[in-house]
């Protein structure tokens, strides 16, 4: 398996890996491809982003998108997805884009991580090495 920074021309097969990870449990979402492909351009048009895809056999089978988000005294890297198809999970490629994107940010100086993560996914990114920490997150539908 090779792990390499996404370019223009994956857009669309990343989506469909998005969109096949997350139609299985716990999420369940009926994900359009058309909602996809934007929600993965949205991502990687942002100041200083970054994508990786997990490559086996020519074919995309996870992804990694975020940002870096500076603040006054560091900058830390912002993970907006990270996803696997069905077929490839618990098979260790979402620790290796984990492991790929540190990579990619020591040579930047970067060494903070932070996502956002359903209570189901917690242990996977503890056993990563990432941890809880003081910020909540909020929201509100209306």
């Amino acid at each position: 398996m090779e792990i390499r920074v996404v370019n223009h021309n994956d857009i669309e097969e990343l989506a469909g890996v998005m969109g096949q990870a997350y139609s299985e449990e716990p999420w369940n979402e009926a994900w359009v491809q058309e909602k996809a492909v934007r929600r993965v351009q949205s991502i990687l048009c942002g100041f200083e982003a970054l994508g990786l895809a997990a490559v086996e056999d020519g074919e995309i089978i996870g992804g990694l998108l975020g940002f870096v988000d500076p603040y006054a005294d560091y900058d830390m890297f912002f993970v907006s997805e990270i996803f696997v198809t069905p077929k490839w999970k618990r098979k260790g490629v979402g620790r290796k884009l984990l492991s790929a994107l540190e990579e990619q940010l020591k040579v930047k100086d970067i060494h903070t991580i932070e996502l956002i993560s359903i209570n189901d996914n917690l242990e996977f990114y503890k056993k990563c090495g990432l941890n809880n920490g003081d910020v909540n997150c909020l929201g509100k539908s209306f």
